[in-house]
């Protein structure tokens, strides 16, 4: 009696690690309770558990060999016959997995028998097979949802979908049929289909999160498309890429740099699978964006790491061009691209490669009527919109970038960039309350933009509210401690509000990351007189002399 609850104890143990993922662990409780057993049929389920073990620890044979001496105490024993079919089948020893397979289909006609010779006979390419072998079957195995599914895979167009209809009708929540339909109708863009289908799903399926994230990305959601990419990869970041879809959306909306965070994560991921013929649409998109950001070196290394065979390749020749005719001559990159936009004037890339040169050249007129070409074959384009809006704005134009915002922003609500361009406009037209209006929008949106809560800190100092701005501020130099005009507009606020010495502290930090701008040094004089410190007014009258002497000689 107290060899038996000895032995019940080490079970118990043995199963709370394997729940623990403790493998070894539980092995060596389970090979100790074994010694109990007198009786070879105690023996089974024990060593069946034993078996299952060595199966997570990858220990095939040795699995193997356990659920064999099971089977040869019970030769019925369901649970070691099916573990052995799992290892035939995982170790690709198929011949066996379909041997014994169709034993257990003439011992026992269930679902799970035919299923496992199902899956045996499709990994050997016999789907012809399985298809007459399955019309053959009764209604009660033809209708098991698993078989069904099973029968799906094999199938393709029409009859694949008329079978993932049947199993939704048999099971509203069958999570595999959900998430195929939903995958279809995402490419025949009903996208209505693929919210419902994905609704049946778990929340916490990172596939059905994915494909929402689709649907809100093709719907121009681009806050909400984030947040469920973002969660998809919470669940799964190493099975699914996620990534390069999270990249396009934030490049739709212009982060760039999240956009480069997460396509760096995706080639990354793409390169330790090894699937390569991944990587060149994303080495591409990464080039796009560097020279966006001026980072030509960085981007020169992408666009040359695309393969010659690619479909992307001739497109990179245009990107690495600009980038070579634009570290050495500006006109000369303008003159050869435009040789180009004449032969091929619905080249999105194209198109938008010139626009970026005559941004360069500070050719605003012909950026604009460039981006209004592109939004001809791409209506939809946020990136563009936003690229004429900040180029009107720069040529004062304001009540027609103030018309597009308007036409914008009644389909894209919650594009935070759009409320970066408004308040640049306001604040223009000394509208500064409109202004702090859009750019709180804007910052509501998107909490991690140092820029955005600089531009604040400026227009409340403006308004006099100076406490509010140098909370503002703050922000912002938490979020870019390297930027010099931070530090001097919070100077302003400090100055403002007569705390003198924390004003110069911050005057002093914006001359040491900028030596160069006479602003500042003009700034640290002034607080210096207000302060009275003769050997500080006295040094920063010395550095402002200094660089107003500099500043006429190069004139």
């Amino acid at each position: 009696m107290e060899e038996n609850k000895e032995k019940i104890e080490l079970i118990k143990k043995s199963f709370e690690l394997k729940n623990l993922k403790k493998y070894k662990e539980a092995l060596e409780l389970l090979y100790k309770a074994l010694e109990y057993d007198n009786l070879k049929q105690d023996n089974v389920e024990l060593l069946s558990q034993i078996g299952d073990l060595h199966m997570q620890l990858k220990n095939y044979d040795r699995a193997l060999d356990e659920f064999q001496k099971a089977l040869a105490i019970n030769k019925r024993h369901q649970y070691s016959i099916q573990k052995c079919y799992d290892i035939y089948y995982e170790t690709n020893k198929l011949n066996k997995a379909l041997n014994l397979a169709q034993k257990m289909c003439e011992e026992n006609k269930t679902p799970q028998s035919y299923y496992n010779y199902f899956k045996a006979l499709i990994k050997m390419d016999k789907t012809q097979d399985v298809i007459e072998i399955f019309n053959s079957l009764p209604d009660e195995i033809k209708l098991d949802v698993d078989i069904l599914y099973l029968i799906s895979t094999i199938c393709t167009g029409a009859k694949k979908k008329l079978l993932l209809e049947k199993i939704i009708s048999l099971n509203v929540y069958n999570t595999d049929a959900n998430l195929d339909l939903a995958a279809i109708e995402l490419e025949n863009k009903n996208y209505s289909k693929v919210i419902q289908y994905c609704l049946n799903i778990e929340d916490d399926n990172p596939l059905a999160l994915y494909y929402l994230g689709k649907v809100e990305s093709n719907n121009k959601n681009y806050t909400k498309a984030i947040d469920l990419y973002t969660n998809a990869i919470k669940l799964d970041n190493d099975n699914h890429n996620f990534y390069f879809d999270l990249a396009k959306t934030y490049s739709d909306i212009a982060w760039f740099d999240e956009a480069l965070l997460a396509l760096k994560k995706s080639i990354n991921l793409d390169l330790a699978k090894n699937n390569t013929n991944l990587l060149d649409e994303k080495y591409f998109l990464a080039g796009w964006i560097l020279i966006k950001q001026n980072q030509l070196q960085k981007a020169l290394l992408n666009l040359n790491s695309i393969d010659k065979n690619s479909k992307m390749y001739e497109n990179a020749q245009i990107l690495i061009q600009i980038i070579n005719l634009k570290s050495m001559n500006l006109s000369q990159a303008k003159k050869k691209l435009e040789e180009y936009y004449e032969k091929d004037k619905n080249n999105i890339i194209l198109i938008d490669t010139l626009a970026i040169v005559y941004k360069e050249l500070k050719l605003n007129k012909q950026a604009i009527k460039l981006y209004f070409d592109e939004l001809k074959i791409n209506p939809n384009s946020i990136y563009c919109t936003l690229e004429i809006i900040d180029l009107l704005i720069d040529e004062k134009e304001y009540d027609k970038a103030l018309e597009i915002i308007e036409n914008f922003t009644e389909r894209y609500q919650n594009c935070a960039n759009i409320y970066n361009s408004l308040a640049r406009i306001y604040y223009r037209l000394q509208d500064l309350n409109k202004a702090i209006n859009s750019i709180n929008k804007y910052i509501e949106l998107d909490k991690n933009n140092a820029e955005a809560f600089y531009f604040r800190g400026l227009i409340l100092n403006d308004l006099g509210h100076y406490e509010d701005a140098r909370n503002s501020i703050y922000n912002a130099i938490k979020l870019n401690p390297n930027n010099a005009k931070y530090y001097s507009q919070m100077a302003r606020s400090y100055q403002n509000l007569k705390e003198y010495k924390n004003a110069l502290l911050y005057s002093k930090e914006a001359i040491e990351i900028n030596p160069n701008e006479i602003n500042f040094k003009k700034q640290a004089y002034e607080i210096s007189l207000l302060i009275g410190d003769k050997n500080q007014i006295e040094m920063y009258k010395n550095q402002l002399d200094r660089s107003e002497k500099i500043l006429k000689m190069s004139r």
